[in-house]
């Protein structure tokens, strides 16, 4: 149980690195290269059984398409931090985490 613990640890902070990486190179970033970066986080969470931060990316993959350079990505690097904390993988831990952004937007 511990080796398995001990992985989570590793995949969770390699999630954060990569989420920190793009998070600071996300204005510079072209679109594209934002979206794939996106999706890399997306595809590793989704390999772990991350079900909230599937979501969180998925919504913000969403959110870019919609409004490449007005999307509130802020918000969404902000909760993806706090859904790849997240212990609860259940679907609605994504929900909430999702509702944390959308009641932002009304700020």
């Amino acid at each position: 149980m511990r080796r398995d613990h001990d992985g989570m640890l590793l995949v969770r902070a390699e999630l954060c690195d990569r989420l920190d990486r793009l998070q600071g190179a996300a204005e510079r970033m072209s679109v594209r290269d934002l979206m794939g970066g996106i999706g890399t986080i997306r595809t590793l969470a989704a390999a772990y059984g991350l079900a909230p931060v599937v979501s969180l990316a998925e919504a913000l993959s969403r959110a870019v398409q919609a409004q490449p350079r007005g999307c509130p990505a802020g918000l969404y690097f902000d909760r993806l931090r706090d859904a790849i904390g997240c212990e609860r993988i259940d679907p609605q831990a994504s929900e909430a985490l999702l509702a944390s952004v959308s009641v932002r937007f009304g700020d």
